[in-house]
């Protein structure tokens, strides 16, 4: 070999050095990009524990502010209301909890905190008959409706009122959590509930409600297996729907979801 093959030579690499080289990164990329999409599912979850963390205490403010009665999930309007067009639950015959906080009582500013992030398309409903219209936010944090023995806020349809009073553990008592639409036939494990796409919800039924299963408002594991889940203390943590209770029923004490 004379010194300009030689020079040749070193000047480059040959392609089976290239394969090898294409061949150790399409490896490392194999390893890494499943890492981090997994990071990066665990952001989101930790976001949306954050928005539950930061509607649980506005909800705790509310509490103490109105003589330990809670929110209503929701209540009729009145002619000093907001327009349905400025509401981030359109609803054109009712204030939803997600506007009295952040329009009347303003201890939410940024309507963006109601949103669960794992969802990136506005909601088209937000499963009740009070509002048949598309929402300008994909919303999905829901908050517990309160029938029989099991979940804490009433609605205008009754004068009754819902106090903290009657929650036996309330850092043992959820209020908000991720919730939607199930899709059916719904299986008995919690853990393994699954949503109707485009169906979010701002509320979730109790297994004492009359229309748990014919009308699945529940609470969703959207976050690797998980719900970001806000309790009436004011904290709030993040936890498998199985670990909620819902698979119990009402005054078992692994039943996170009634009031004892």
């Amino acid at each position: 070999m004379n010194r300009a093959q030689r020079l040749s030579r070193s000047g480059g690499f040959t392609l089976i050095e290239l394969l090898v080289v294409i061949a150790v990164i399409a490896i490392l990329a194999g390893l890494l990009l499943p890492a981090l999409a997994s990071a990066k599912k665990k952001a989101v979850g930790v976001k949306c524990l954050s928005n539950n963390r930061q509607i649980s205490l506005a909800s705790r403010l509310y509490v103490d502010d109105h003589d330990g009665e809670f929110l209503r999930l929701w209540r009729n309007r009145i002619t000093t209301d907001p327009a349905v067009g400025q509401l981030i639950v359109p609803a054109p015959t009712a204030i939803w909890w997600v506007d009295t906080l952040h329009h009347l009582q303003r201890t939410m500013p940024d309507p963006k905190v109601f949103n669960c992030p794992a969802l990136k398309v506005d909601s088209t409903t937000v499963s009740s008959s009070t509002t048949p219209g598309a929402s300008g936010y994909p919303l999905g944090i829901g908050m517990s409706y309160r029938t029989g023995a099991g979940g804490l806020t009433f609605t205008s349809s009754t004068s009754q009122k819902s106090r903290e009073i009657e929650v036996a553990k309330p850092s043992d008592t959820l209020i908000f959590a991720a919730a939607g639409d199930l899709v059916t036939p719904i299986p008995a494990d919690p853990d393994r509930w699954t949503e109707k796409p485009l169906a979010s919800a701002v509320y979730f039924r109790p297994p004492t409600d009359g229309t748990y299963s014919t009308t699945p408002v529940r609470v969703v594991a959207r976050h690797v297996g998980r719900t970001p889940t806000g309790f009436v203390d004011g904290h709030a943590e993040s936890l498998k729907p199985s670990a909620l209770g819902f698979q119990y029923a009402a005054s078992n004490p692994l039943a996170l979801w009634d009031r004892e």
